[in-house]
């Protein structure tokens, strides 16, 4: 029998054809992805995939096995939605940053509630490692971080990439620039999150690269703080577009890409053993709906 954990494995090795980009995606080690499929094959008796130009290519086993990865899937998602057709309330424990708390969220609870009537939300926030174990642990339903996330009590459905941004107030006159770099930022003031997160680590590499170092004195947790403190004249800073876009608009600011480009991906996760409530699909696509709503001032 195979867990619904291999067959994520094996479909994502399918869908994307290489096991590097299939750990990516769902979360897990190369080698997890590898087991997984060696298992199938050692059940099935029969290779799953063979190589060509650098790619695995599934056989015609791997595709019968995929029809029916599919149909056990939807099945495993037509369970999880039988309470909701149901008089009963039903409770989502849905988790994320504080800093997509302003709009995004509000947004995805609106549409949540329009399509599901019968939806109670639960609204938590808290760091991406708080998010991450909260819900391998069962104690939130699904939550939307950032990657990489590699835990196996999950499942993991990419839901958008977007880049870093230079933010900064609307008279500001970096905003007759398309995009900015280390070399337009030259010695002014940047307003950072943590010294060990990724997106100023990225920023301090691209300051390197141009034989340059960023200038900081003041380090703060959180986006939507960052960018008050924009507003209020402090500096510029750099930071992912999607949370500064709940800012932005209300503070006067304005983003312009940073470059060298650097996109930062964002997914929702489940327990891989969840059975009941919504599907990580059927958040997916309601937060497509919500992100779509987003107009980021430029």
């Amino acid at each position: 029998m195979f867990s619904l954990i291999q067959l994520q494995s094996f479909q994502a090795v399918f869908t994307h054809g290489t096991t590097v980009r299939a750990a990516e995606v769902t979360g897990r080690s190369q080698s997890q992805v590898s087991a997984d499929l060696r298992a199938i094959e050692a059940q099935l008796g029969r290779p799953l995939f063979r190589r060509e130009s650098g790619r695995l290519a599934p056989t015609q086993a791997a595709e019968q096995v995929f029809t029916r990865a599919a149909q056990v899937f939807e099945a495993h998602q037509n369970l999880a939605r039988l309470g909701l057709g149901r008089g009963d309330d039903q409770v989502l424990t849905f988790g994320a940053p504080r800093s997509l708390s302003m709009t995004l969220l509000p947004r995805l609870a609106r549409d949540l509630r329009r399509q599901f009537p019968n939806l109670s939300i639960a609204l938590k926030f808290g760091r991406y490692p708080e998010l991450v174990e909260a819900v391998a642990e069962g104690r939130m339903d699904q939550a939307i971080v950032k990657l990489p996330v590699n835990d196996w009590r999950l499942r993991i459905l990419p839901v958008i990439d977007v880049p870093l941004v230079v933010v900064m107030r609307a008279d500001d006159p970096l905003t007759a620039l398309d995009r900015v770099g280390p070399e337009n930022i030259g010695g002014r003031h940047l307003i950072r999150t943590s010294e060990n997160a990724p997106s100023w680590q990225a920023v301090t590499a691209a300051f390197r690269q141009s034989a340059r170092a960023p200038f900081s004195r003041i380090s703060v947790e959180g986006v939507g703080p960052i960018c008050r403190l924009v507003s209020e004249g402090e500096g510029l800073a750099v930071v992912n577009r999607l949370m500064a876009a709940d800012y932005a608009g209300g503070l006067n600011l304005q983003m312009r890409v940073f470059t060298p480009e650097t996109w930062e991906s964002f997914a929702i996760i489940q327990n891989a053993s969840a059975t009941h409530g919504l599907t990580m699909t059927d958040i997916h696509d309601v937060l497509k709906e919500s992100l779509s709503e987003s107009r980021p001032p430029t």
